[in-house]
């Protein structure tokens, strides 16, 4: 195969383009994560009065102070973490590359890929949405919300709480992904869609919304969980909770059942319109813009 001078690339070579994507998507979805953190940590609310709220609270402007930067940078991060190891996790456990791989490796290497995501991504997970849901005003940005949590939980219990429902969040929304993509590219083909760029919009939304249908019940859980850890930090009265908490599944599958036993199974599935817009929409933008950077990037660096 000639290569015109062109060096072969390595895994590390894809980071530059995967980051940039990540980024982009990040701040064009960030309205949209707002509405739909707001609908999870109260199961019940619609999104129209969720939006109506947190804008009397915060105004228009409250879409840039309110979370803005660690939403950034924590989705910047956990996508492009992911779209970084998946490959890497592929050949790794099942020794053949991710382009070769069936729907279900590359959906088993996806979910596997969230480990070191999850871990990054936490503190600034906590950090976000203890602005976002901050009506009081408590708060006076990122290193303030830090230093609070901290101050009262410690650092693991303050920057990981909630931590086994993100995995599990994280898991089933990047492993649904990666293991539909493919499949609905195909059928987006099937049904008489040749414009390449059409495809990838619809296909990355179908895959996206599909990941979001299996997960929407664990982000609501973690979302309620996270809220009250958060508001119990600013009762003295409270003791603080051991850091081994936020791993223990029993609370979290604990607080699915309240919330089943409270709202039902629409409880479960609280802000799935604002997450189905929220994740689909990231969806539709990460197949768009994660192989046609990652061909800008090679071409301008000269590798193959």
């Amino acid at each position: 195969m000639a290569t015109d001078g062109k060096r072969k690339a390595t895994p590390l070579d894809t980071l530059p383009p995967i980051a940039g994507g990540a980024f982009v998507v990040s701040i064009l979805m960030y309205p949209a994560d707002v509405v739909r953190a707001l609908c999870m940590s109260n199961p019940g609310l619609g999104a129209g009065a969720a939006l109506k709220g947190f804008l009397e609270a915060h105004g228009v402007m409250g879409f840039v102070k309110q979370g803005l930067g660690a939403e950034v940078t924590r989705a910047s991060t956990s996508r492009a973490i992911k779209f970084f190891m998946q490959p890497i996790c592929h050949q790794t456990f099942f020794s053949t590359a991710e382009t070769k791989g069936t729907p279900i490796t590359k959906g088993v290497a996806g979910a596997l890929a969230t480990f070191p995501e999850v871990v990054a991504i936490s503190p600034l997970e906590n950090i976000k949405l203890a602005s976002q849901l901050d009506k009081e005003k408590r708060f006076n940005g990122m290193a303030d919300i830090t230093k609070h949590l901290v101050k009262t939980r410690g650092f693991f219990g303050g920057m990981y709480i909630g931590y086994f429902g993100m995995q599990v969040r994280q898991c089933l929304w990047t492993g649904g992904f990666f293991m539909t993509l493919d499949l609905f590219k195909d059928g987006v083909k099937s049904v008489g869609v040749s414009n390449k760029l059409a495809g990838d919009v619809l296909a990355g939304f179908g895959a996206g919304a599909f990941g979001t249908a299996v997960n929407c019940w664990t982000d609501v859980c973690r979302s309620v969980i996270q809220k009250k850890a958060v508001a119990d930090t600013f009762d003295a009265s409270i003791p603080r909770p051991s850091a081994l908490t936020h791993l223990n599944p029993a609370g979290f599958f604990g607080e699915a059942a309240a919330i089943y036993s409270a709202k039902g199974f629409t409880g479960l599935y609280s802000g799935v319109g604002p997450k189905m817009v929220h994740l689909g929409g990231s969806g539709a933008l990460l197949a768009v813009l994660m192989p046609r950077f990652k061909t800008m990037w090679f071409d301008f660096k000269g590798l193959y």
